[in-house]
């Protein structure tokens, strides 16, 4: 999966890869990617759509969540109604509202358990708050040049939410989305929490993963499973790809979409605007003929890291798609996708799911609106997923 860098040079570990069956509708529209516009003349940004209604994949149900008020009231309302456990992963943690459900929570007696990244000055101030009020927080072991980018909460071991949301103060702004899942991928979700928990230096057992052929949870740090995964998404795909994405910088995948492009598939990508570290690679894929535009921002981000293939799968969570040493990456990710031999390779069969057009079409609303090309501000954080 993709990863993230809070500051210029930083290594990353990242997590939160979700993939969902598919209608696509993504088209891209609009103006000349390489002119240049200002906020005062672009056109309001594309409304999100509606909630999306929940769909069954195999024995897993799936839930998509969009940035704004509404996906933080639902993550509220989880940690309100759970009884037993909630287990916390995120890397920004700025929303002080979650932070008192989940001191609300342990003092009604929930098992509450958080895994920060000591690195991100946001989410220390909260883990103080935390602390104080008796939560359990573990530490990620973060060392130089890296950090742990999960985005993942755990309820009762029977719910989880988990994609590329981070709980930052501005991050309902955002252009991004999350996942609500039920069934046995919780499960292995849960597993990804407690190996970080042993990483954290916690002795506590690592159950098996649960057999589960409609979505496939993998992660990096100290596996490499994600990189080869979005690799075989993208080259299983026979007529269309459409990516939205914060940051691209991984040769291997702009290689893969060139290729892609002269095989016939018809492929579309958004970018943000904001990261200046994307220019080579929007420069080859123009090149190459691939349609590639910048998102059109009036100050929020781009922060979706999403690739939907032949309306058959869709991977997006926290990783960006860019290239780093194995060994600074954390990762997770969920990929749901119709049957294809070359993603069964992958580990990543899957049986009788319907199709889910609602992201798609969330990704046709963004493009619809993306924005000229212009002057990029540098930020200190660079993130994409795949």
């Amino acid at each position: 999966m993709p990863f993230l860098c809070r500051s210029p040079g930083r290594r990353c570990r990242y997590a939160a890869f979700v993939a969902v069956a598919v209608v696509s509708t993504t088209l891209l529209s609009g103006c000349d990617a390489a002119a240049r516009v200002t906020a005062s003349t672009a056109p309001p940004s594309a409304p999100l759509l509606p909630p999306a209604p929940s769909v069954q994949v195999g024995a897993d149900t799936v839930s998509l969540l969009r940035s704004g008020a509404p996906t933080f009231h639902e993550l509220r309302a989880l940690i309100d109604t759970a009884h037993a456990s909630v287990h916390v992963e995120v890397y920004e943690f700025g929303q002080t509202s979650l932070a008192d459900a989940l001191i609300t929570a342990h003092r009604r007696g929930v098992a509450v358990t958080v895994i920060d990244d000591p690195s991100e000055l946001r989410t220390a101030v909260i883990t103080v708050r935390l602390r104080e009020a008796g939560v359990d927080v573990a530490d990620y072991p973060v060392r130089k040049l890296m950090i742990d980018h999960v985005k993942l909460l755990v309820v009762d071991g029977t719910v989880a939410v988990v994609g590329g949301i981070n709980w930052g103060v501005n991050s309902p702004a955002n252009r991004d989305y999350d996942a609500m899942v039920r069934g046995p991928v919780v499960g292995n979700l849960d597993r990804v929490f407690l190996r970080d928990l042993v990483t954290c230096g916690r002795a506590v057992a690592v159950p098996d993963p649960l057999l589960d052929p409609a979505i496939l949870v993998a992660s990096t740090l100290p596996a490499t499973e994600i990189r080869p995964l979005a690799l075989a998404v993208i080259e299983s795909a026979h007529a269309s790809l459409d990516l939205e994405l914060f940051v691209l910088t991984d040769t291997g995948i702009v290689h893969a979409l060139e290729a892609a492009q002269r095989r016939g598939v018809a492929i579309h990508v958004l970018l943000d605007p904001s990261q200046p570290s994307s220019d080579p690679s929007f420069q080859a894929l123009r090149s190459a003929g691939v349609a590639v535009r910048l998102y059109r921002s009036h100050g929020e981000l781009l922060h979706a890291k999403a690739i939907v293939a032949d309306a058959r799968a869709v991977l997006f969570g926290s990783a960006p798609r860019v290239r780093m040493p194995a060994r600074a990456i954390r990762e997770l990710l969920q990929l749901v996708t119709r049957d294809d031999e070359r993603l069964h390779d992958r580990r990543c069969s899957c049986g009788n799911e319907r199709d889910v057009c609602v992201y798609g079409r969330q990704l046709g609303a963004d493009a619809r609106h993306e924005g000229h090309r212009r002057r990029r501000a540098r930020r200190v954080e660079t993130v994409f997923a795949t």
